[in-house]
């Protein structure tokens, strides 16, 4: 599918999904906002990424604290690294030899198998009725983890292509990667987990007069406080600013945002190069209950990786997730699954997010 192509069938998807919230329902429910998690796509994992806004009203002087945990699962490749490995013909960890093969090929190629966790955790104050400020610190955690057998399973039971992970052993953190001439390679994590870099925010919200619907505003920047660090920092500042339009209804709401983030540095040895990347997210949310929420998201991203030989890594990023949350006081807590939809060598094969946040609200 082409560029413009694939862009069109995400909107496409977006209205068909969020087509009834149109139509108010009986009751109340308290409305949060979309899902606030990250795209877990290993090259898009160190840069700024402009969560989408949440949607809770709040007086000067409120705070919240948020914690997001994320976990993926990963197994992507080139090709051309599935053509040598189908001809290596049998099951097991690439060794260093394979790497060394797989970086001799003379052209662009790239393996990247493990699973990635991320906890982000945010700090919310309200300056005014409609204006505050967030400050996100992140930790990372690298594993071969314990998922590879079920999604295996997963695949085998509907008739799904394995896409070559029975080509390889379960559960390893591995990866080899030729990018316009950078080479870099390892078959083990080369760190455990750490601290990634602080990202700074405002935010501000305009509601419409005479409407349900209401405009967000958003600026942040990634300061890389201590350089490029392997695994945790792409070694540069990153910008972004998103527009969010909200739309509340009886016991439902509509959420829309478009963001563009300046980025720049390396991820995984791999120069990203400054530029622009452009993302949208589309989401629903329905009271099902007294105290919860269900929430339908679309997910649609430019791929950090441009100056390549690679299609598949230089493809579009789409990614749909479904999630529940309640409120309780003021305790909220939730619960996602996130699923990628197209272009399956560049995105996570499944994640799983958790997220727990208190909130002290004032008038």
């Amino acid at each position: 599918m082409s560029t413009r192509a694939g862009w069109r069938a995400a909107a496409v998807v977006a209205v068909l999904v969020l087509g009834p919230a149109a139509t108010p329902a009986l009751g109340e429910t308290e409305l949060l906002g979309p899902l606030r998690i990250r795209d877990m796509t290993p090259f898009n994992l160190l840069r700024l990424d402009m969560l989408p806004a949440h949607a809770v009203s709040a007086g000067p002087g409120s705070w919240a604290i948020e914690a997001d945990l994320s976990y993926s699962n990963t197994f992507v490749m080139s090709d051309n690294v599935q053509t040598y490995l189908e001809a290596r013909g049998e099951r097991r960890p690439l060794t260093q030899t394979n790497a060394d093969a797989i970086l001799g090929l003379g052209q662009d190629a790239y393996y990247v198998d493990g699973e990635f966790g991320l906890l982000d955790l945010t700090f919310h104050y309200g300056i005014t009725r409609h204006s505050s400020a967030y400050l996100t610190l992140s930790a990372y955690d690298f594993t071969g983890g314990f998922l590879d057998g079920t999604i295996e399973g997963f695949h085998k039971s509907f008739g799904l292509d394995p896409n070559g992970r029975d080509l390889v052993a379960r559960n390893r953190f591995q990866g080899v990667l030729s990018i316009e001439g950078i080479r870099t390679s390892f078959l083990a994590r080369p760190i455990d987990g750490g601290l990634g870099d602080p990202v700074f925010g405002l935010r501000h919200a305009w509601p419409l007069r005479g409407s349900r619907w209401g405009l967000v505003l958003d600026g942040a920047a990634k300061i890389a406080w201590r350089g490029e660090r392997l695994f945790l920092s792409t070694g540069t500042d990153d910008f972004g600013l998103q527009a969010s339009l909200q739309g509340k209804f009886t016991r439902q709401a509509v959420y829309l945002s478009a963001s563009a983030v300046r980025t720049d540095g390396r991820v995984f040895g791999v120069e990203l190069k400054q530029r622009v990347i452009p993302t949208l997210t589309a989401a629903y949310e329905v009271g099902v209950t007294g105290h919860t929420n269900l929430i339908a998201q679309l997910y649609a991203s430019r791929s950090t990786v441009q100056d390549t030989t690679i299609d598949q890594l230089k493809a579009d990023k789409y990614q749909a997730s479904l999630g529940l949350r309640s409120l309780r006081g003021h305790l909220v807590y939730g619960f996602a699954v996130t699923e990628n939809v197209e272009h399956f060598a560049n995105t996570p094969d499944i994640g799983v997010s958790l997220t727990l946040a208190w909130i002290a609200l004032r008038p």
